[in-house]
């Protein structure tokens, strides 16, 4: 048998049959190890998301509407999402107990959409659009929070209260001086 007849497994065992192909066993671990693991899933899935949203806290318009948008963008991806979707979360969020690549993925995925957040929140304090005494980045990771939530509901096919009450709702308590 020639050096290249022979493929080595993930053992490090040469795996071939009668006519110096691989066999069944080999090509199938090699197809598995083409399919994306559920952190690049969430990953590719996600990242359209923290890049619109970094797109609307760099826009030049005012505070009010960069943030109505971007929660909008947010709760309406996370409050409408399809279930592969709320389900890769909920799947990343138990994985990430026992996973570092899993759970480091989610905190950045996390804090990047809280940091837009935060930008906007912070541009409209500082503008007199929001409220003073506003804190940008406990706003912005009550916002998170809700958005998860509605991820939570997505799962569940539904709850009491849509995301678009629940962006209503935000917006009213930072806008009023209450």
């Amino acid at each position: 048998m020639e050096p290249n007849d022979a493929l080595s497994s993930p053992s490090g065992a040469d795996v071939v049959n009668g006519a110096g192909a691989p066999d069944a066993r080999t090509m199938k671990k090699r197809r598995s190890r083409r399919v994306a693991s559920p952190v690049s899933l969430l990953e590719q899935r996600a990242l359209p998301i923290v890049s619109e949203l970094a797109r609307v806290a760099k826009d030049s318009g005012p505070p009010r509407v960069k943030l109505e948008g971007a929660m909008e963008i947010l709760l309406g991806a996370y409050g409408e999402s399809d279930l592969e979707f709320s389900g890769l979360f909920l799947a990343g969020w138990l994985r990430a107990r026992d996973d570092k690549e899993c759970r480091l993925t989610l905190a950045w995925l996390r804090e990047q959409i809280r940091l837009c957040l935060q930008d906007i929140l912070a541009e409209g304090a500082s503008s007199g659009d929001f409220r003073a005494d506003l804190d940008p980045g406990a706003v912005a990771a009550v916002i998170v929070g809700v958005a998860e939530g509605c991820l939570l509901q997505a799962a569940t096919q539904g709850g009491p209260v849509t995301a678009a009450q629940l962006l209503r709702a935000l917006l009213r308590l930072l806008l009023s001086e209450a």
